[in-house]
């Protein structure tokens, strides 16, 4: 399975944006493209972008070309793409990009030219400049090359150049989650388990797909497991995830419980509350632990439901007891910053 193609083939801001490459190079417009450092499965992006080009009909040739830190962009293309001849024709003196953009007979006018790994502020700004100035001598050219600028700096205005800009965005990550988590089907608190990639994960999918990946590991031990596949996996690019404390991973799978844990708890009193309504009546008033009177029984929290189900005469059965104990027990780990285990959120989640 590759979770590249989840990312980049189901979740909204990702297709997005190469809906937005594809329509920059079919309408032959150069583009600027403001990428995270980080990309998720950045390959795979530049993979099917190129895929979705040629399924749309572009015949123009699509040329990836690393970029060399520090060097003239015109310079760059001129040594990079064009012949021997037109290389000794062109006049030191000269702008490059005049130069080139008033030759109407060159093979990179048929070109679309993806340049990768810019990442300094002042590189992408002799990029815009060459673009500028490029794009302005070749208008009358019945063809032009197009240029993707792939940049991970600072932000820089495009000027004339348009800049297409991603940025890995919360909600785009819980779909991936719950996406990745359906077709991996190696847990079984699936919601819950990506909740807590999610959390855990943050802002980088890849990380977050590592910890799906240690199924029902994540779920029962939250914290060991996400310490090892920090310390082990890397990322599609071959690097080391960042290092996470291991507080920061308890605090985070406990958010994750806040999130989907509680509203559980939450329904299910109110639920009980309405079931037994009569019962509960015949208890009140009580006081509460902040010592304030109670005579409305949905407003008995789960302590004072404890309470009342240890009370001679109470009519529960024992189930519901236990399903109260449960409960209980639940809200008050959660309500200390603690992290429930595998058990208790199963018993949760099929209430």
């Amino acid at each position: 399975m590759n979770p590249g193609e989840i990312w980049w083939g189901q979740i909204g801001n990702a297709l997005r944006l190469l809906t937005a490459v594809n329509h920059s190079l079919r309408d032959c417009r150069s583009a600027v493209l403001q990428l995270p450092v980080r990309l998720p499965w950045r390959q795979t992006f530049r993979d099917t972008a190129a895929i979705r080009r040629t399924a749309l009909g572009d015949n123009r040739s699509l040329t990836t070309i690393p970029w060399q830190e520090g060097r003239d962009p015109g310079d760059f293309i001129l040594n990079q793409l064009c012949s021997r001849q037109v290389r000794a024709n062109y006049y030191p003196g000269w702008s490059c990009a005049a130069y080139l953009g008033g030759l109407g007979d060159l093979s990179l006018n048929e070109q679309n030219i993806w340049i990768t790994g810019i990442h300094r502020r002042e590189d992408i700004q002799r990029w815009i400049a060459f673009l500028t100035e490029y794009e302005r001598t070749a208008a009358q050219l019945p063809s032009r090359a197009v240029f993707l600028l792939e940049y991970d700096g600072p932000a820089v205005p495009g000027g004339s150049v348009e800049v297409l800009s991603f940025t890995v965005e919360d909600y785009d990550c819980r779909v991936f989650c719950l996406e990745s988590g359906a077709a991996l089907k190696n847990a079984a608190l699936r919601e819950y388990q990506a909740e807590l990639a999610l959390r855990i994960g943050g802002s980088d999918p890849e990380l977050s797909w590592h910890l799906l990946r240690a199924g029902e590991d994540l779920v029962e031990d939250p914290v060991r497991t996400a310490l090892d596949v920090v310390s082990r996996c890397r990322n599609s690019e071959g690097r080391s995830f960042p290092q996470l404390p291991e507080q920061q991973i308890a605090s985070a799978a406990w958010r994750a419980a806040l999130v989907i844990l509680l509203p559980i708890l939450e329904q299910w009193r109110m639920d009980f509350v309405a079931r037994h309504e009569s019962e509960l009546f015949r208890h009140l008033p009580i006081h509460n632990s902040n010592g304030e009177k109670v005579t409305d029984p949905f407003d008995l929290e789960l302590g004072a439901l404890f309470f009342i189900s240890r009370q001679p005469g109470c009519t529960f059965s024992p189930e519901d007891r236990a399903r109260i104990e449960l409960c209980r027990e639940a809200r008050n780990k959660l309500a200390h910053n603690k992290i429930l285990s595998r058990e208790e959120a199963r018993a949760i989640l099929k209430l």
